[in-house]
Formats: C-alpha cells, sequence, structure tokens
C-alpha cells in the first residue's frame, strides 16, 4: 500500500474520522452542535426554493452563469473576482492547493476551523500555531502577538476566521488592516474566512482589490440555512482568482444546489430578517444564562458559550433528550465551556426553562429547603 499513496497519507498525523460511523440525526431532539441555521422561517424558505427544482435540472449538469452573476450581486463584486466551490471548505482547499507546497509554512490561530490543519497536512506544510489565552471574558489572541509571528515565520499563507471558531472572536477592522498589511509586506496569502457573514456583518471584501494577496471565503451554510447543498464561493482580486480558477474541477458544485441557491438569492431580505432572529435569539439565552448567574461571554458567530459551573452535570443529564450541543473542548482557554449553536427566541425557550428548573433544583437540595 506504501507504493500507492504521497507519504503524508501514511503519517499518523494526518487522522479522519470515519465516514460510515457518524451519529444519525434523530427529529426528536434540536440539534445546536454544528452552528446550522434552525430557524423554522428560514428553513421554510430553503425548502420552497429547492421545491422549485425541475428534473432536468437533477439530470442535467449545472451551468453555473447566473449563479456567478447572482453572487456577485450580493457580494457587491464582479463575477471575475469569484469561485464557487463546494461549501467554504472546498474554496478553503482550492486556495491550499493553488499556493500550498511541501516545506511552505502556514500560520494558523488554536482553536481554529480543522481543515486548516488537515489541508497544510496534506500539502505538506510546516504549520505555526498561534494560541489563544484564556481570560475572564473569553479567549484572548492579541494583534500585536500576531503581527510579530507573521514578521517572524513570514510564511506563505496565513488563515484567519473572522469570527473565528470556535472561539467565536474577531479582530477589529483597524486590527485585522495590521494583519493583512503585515502578510502583504511578507508575501504571505491571507485567507480571511467569512463563513459567519452576516451573522457577523462587518466584511474586509471591500480590500480585494486593494490587496494582490488577500482572499476571502464565505458560505452559504450559515446565515443563508442551506448546509447540506454545500456551496460556498472564494472572492480575490481578478488576477489572484483567475489563476485559483486554474485548478478547479470541471463543475464546481452540482446542478440541484447551484439552482437552489440561486433561487435563494431572489430571497435575500427573508435571510436578514432571519439573521435578526437568531441574534435575537443568542441574546435571549446568553441573558438568560446570566441572570441564572452562569458565566458566557459575546461571541460574534451564530453560537455562544456557557459555563455551567457546579451545574454542569445536572444540566447535561437535563438536556439530554431536548438538544444536542457542543458539551466540553480540550483547549484552556475554552474549558469549562460548553457551545450551543444560535437559533430563534422560540425554539431556546424549552432549553432556557429546562435549564432554570434543573437548577432550581439543585439548588434547593444544596440548600437542603424543599420549600424554595
Amino acid at each position: 500500500m506504501k507504493s500507492l499513496v504521497s507519504n503524508k497519507l501514511l503519517s499518523t498525523d494526518l487522522q479522519r474520522p470515519s465516514c460510515i460511523s457518524q451519529d444519525h440525526r434523530s427529529l426528536d431532539r434540536l440539534w445546536l452542535d454544528k452552528n446550522e441555521c434552525t430557524d423554522p422561517k428560514m428553513n421554510k424558505v430553503v425548502s420552497q426554493s429547492l421545491s422549485k427544482i425541475s428534473a432536468e435540472t437533477v439530470f442535467s449538469y449545472p451551468d453555473l452563469d447566473v449563479l456567478y452573476q447572482k453572487v456577485a450581486i450580493f457580494a457587491n463584486v464582479l463575477p471575475e473576482n469569484i469561485l464557487l466551490a463546494s461549501g467554504s471548505d472546498g474554496a478553503i482547499r482550492a486556495c491550499f492547493e493553488s499556493c500550498i507546497e511541501s516545506g511552505d509554512k502556514v500560520i494558523l490561530t488554536r482553536p481554529t476551523f480543522a481543515m486548516y490543519d488537515i489541508y497544510s497536512k496534506i500539502y505538506g506544510a510546516e504549520v505555526t500555531w498561534i494560541d489563544y489565552e484564556a481570560s475572564e471574558n473569553g479567549p484572548v489572541l492579541t494583534v500585536d502577538k500576531f503581527v510579530s509571528t507573521i514578521e517572524k515565520i513570514k510564511p506563505k499563507m496565513v488563515c484567519l476566521p473572522n469570527p473565528d471558531s470556535p472561539t467565536g472572536t474577531i479582530f477589529t477592522p483597524k486590527d485585522l488592516r495590521k494583519i493583512v498589511d503585515i502578510a502583504d509586506k511578507v508575501g504571505a496569502l491571507m485567507l480571511v474566512d467569512e463563513a459567519y457573514h452576516p451573522l457577523y456583518q462587518w466584511t474586509v471584501v471591500p480590500w480585494i482589490n486593494e490587496y494582490k494577496n488577500l482572499v476571502v471565503t464565505r458560505s452559504f451554510s450559515k446565515a443563508w440555512g442551506a448546509a447540506g447543498l454545500r456551496v460556498g464561493y472564494a472572492l480575490a482580486n481578478n488576477e489572484l482568482i483567475t489563476l485559483i480558477h486554474k485548478q478547479r474541477p470541471m463543475y464546481e458544485i452540482g446542478s440541484v444546489s447551484a439552482k437552489t441557491i440561486e433561487i435563494l438569492l431572489d430571497y435575500e431580505a427573508d435571510m436578514m430578517l432571519s439573521v435578526e432572529r437568531v441574534n435575537a435569539g443568542k441574546k435571549y439565552f446568553q441573558d438568560a444564562m446570566k441572570e441564572i448567574g452562569f458565566s458566557t461571554y459575546k461571541s460574534y458567530g451564530n453560537f455562544l458559550h456557557i459555563k455551567f459551573g457546579n451545574h454542569v452535570n445536572d444540566v447535561h443529564t437535563a438536556l439530554e433528550g431536548l438538544v444536542c450541543y457542543r458539551k466540553d473542548f480540550n483547549e484552556s482557554c475554552l474549558k469549562g465551556y460548553s457551545r450551543f449553536s444560535a437559533t430563534t427566541v422560540e425554539m431556546f425557550e424549552p432549553i432556557v426553562n429546562c435549564i432554570i428548573d434543573v437548577v432550581k433544583r439543585c439548588r434547593k437540595k444544596e440548600s437542603g429547603d424543599e420549600n424554595i
């Protein structure tokens, strides 16, 4: 077998989960573990868009001209600035495939989106990690630390989600400008991952014609509620995106996915209303957890983190049949936090009520006063 595949694939450092042993999602629980859109009204918009797909679309190869035009209008760029891909994951891989050769240096934050490290290993890059540090206000990473690392390492590529995931943190426009500037100065491709746009609305996209090294990746999985269609895109200046296009597959995405997103883009106003509902739900849940006395911090993605403290095991047990969420993290900057994807107020209400009930029972037991 060793003679058949690349040595990089034989490395024990490169491991992937089994594709046939994943938990199947039952409909009797709310799934808030992968930051998908669970707003029922937006789900209905996506469903209606999908219902408009004809049989001809299914058995025809994709025609992507109209979709490129519509994405350009939404992103306020030209079609010549875009590469469609299989999710933002596919756009990220296209950047690695276009930029990275064995031995090249890549800078990544930690923790961050797992596929950056996977692609670094696949394409033979040497990774330098910049770690978030724990604080009372959540994970912290200073711009000075980021800039000095780029100056020292002089990488071929820098990857930075803004907001980052799973931390939910951002760099301000001023600080992000410093990072993009220094990456440009040392000749590094600067990949800014905006998977959570427009849940976090500020964007670096207006900079793509200012910086020859800047690529922005985005997804239709989060705010648009179309995670299962696997559609994303990369944005860059025309010269750079033309070069990245050279390694694209024959068809960037499938016909059904392309046509559904093409229809869905006509419902931008509905998507923005959904963003408002999801952000309102996030605030509702966060405020309710603070009122109980649990620790939390500001997150700019469609998710938030809660420390249940001494009640953690009781809360996890009580929520087991109600909702699926990320219960723990190995990274020190998120130690003790549980992460919930954001949803609407109405969807959060049963979860909040369950947590309030379990905390009341726990405090009653702790006090010994059965009348509380």
